[in-house]
């Protein structure tokens, strides 16, 4: 028996929910990406009770001020599509006697949308959840004027300027609207970090399962502390498609347009352990250019495989690839 426990947004489904919501807004995809950085910036800084993906919080006032609630979140859901071959790899799953789940940040509601597309219950779903009324009752008329102020004040600042960033938002967010009724927004659990891991081990424990009969599948910020407990623990920890915050924290690392090329690394895993897969990863060598390459990753090796997981990440994310 095994626990197959995805990350959402990367390995099912192409789509950055919140980056697709925030571009309903004017200048929201701009707006997202620098607080998404900051995200970043905050999350490797170590700041407590921060977790990587807290950009859902982040994000809420200007949603709220906008009008956007949870009924957007399901319109730009249903645009969402699957990555190629997850559907028929979580049927796989299911086929051989094991049990998949989702861990992701993502707003509830997308995040449910994919799991029945591909064939997960909702039980066996974790994600954010944010409740929206409660939210639209936080926002007074002063905190519309002060939300938008900032926006414009965010939207100056030069993308590729860390150190004013950081200080403009930490001004905001932890000076200023911690004031108002909606900071309420910033006590918002997002399942991001070590929350990820936490939820992992409340599936496995349901189960009656160990980390050795894990494997995990993230591609991000979002997913390294999952990946490296996982991995640290005698599970296997997949990157597929993963960017340069989560490709040190796996075990193998898989590049491909279809998520069906981890099946082998499964089928392995439950029979001959971690060490039956890296002896079978170290055999293969891509044909073609879009054949799906797989790497061992170790602490040495990782910034080898980066490029062409960028490349591969690229050709399915689009637009979103670029968010830590």
């Amino acid at each position: 028996m095994l626990l197959v426990a995805f990350d959402l947004e990367g390995p099912l489904s192409p789509q950055d929910n919140a980056y697709e919501l925030m571009a309903i807004i004017p200048d929201g995809r701009r707006l997202f990406e620098r607080l998404s950085r900051y995200d970043d910036l905050l999350a490797l800084s170590g700041r407590p009770n921060y977790e990587p993906g807290d950009t859902l919080k982040l994000i809420l006032p200007f949603l709220l001020a906008h009008g956007i609630n949870e009924s957007h979140i399901r319109q730009v859901s249903a645009k969402a599509p699957l990555v190629k071959g997850a559907a028929e790899c979580v049927r796989e799953i299911w086929a051989r006697g094991w049990q998949p789940c989702i861990v992701s940040t993502s707003y509830e509601p997308h995040a449910l949308n994919i799991a029945e597309q591909v064939g997960i219950p909702p039980d066996l779903v974790a994600a954010t959840k944010v409740d929206f009324d409660v939210l639209e009752g936080a926002m007074t008329e002063d905190t519309y004027s002060l939300v938008l102020t900032w926006q414009q004040r965010i939207l100056e600042i030069p993308a590729d300027d860390d150190e004013q960033l950081q200080k403009l938002l930490d001004e905001f967010f932890w000076e200023h609207l911690v004031k108002f009724p909606i900071g309420i927004a910033l006590d918002l659990q997002v399942m991001g970090g070590r929350r990820k891991t936490e939820a992992l081990k409340g599936f496995l424990d349901k189960a009656e399962l160990n980390f050795k009969q894990c494997a995990v599948i993230g591609d991000s910020i979002t997913d390294s502390h999952m990946l490296q407990t996982t991995r640290d623990e005698g599970g296997l920890a997949i990157v597929f498609n993963g960017n340069e915050y989560a490709l040190p924290y796996g075990v193998v690392g898989v590049a491909s347009l279809d998520l069906r090329a981890i099946l082998p690394l499964l089928e392995i895993f439950a029979s001959e352990g971690v060490e039956g897969v890296k002896e079978w990863v170290a055999q293969q060598k891509p044909q073609g250019e879009w054949d799906a390459h797989y790497q061992i990753l170790t602490e040495e090796s990782w910034q080898n495989a980066l490029s062409v997981h960028r490349r591969f990440r690229q050709a399915v994310r689009g637009q979103a690839a670029k968010l830590g």
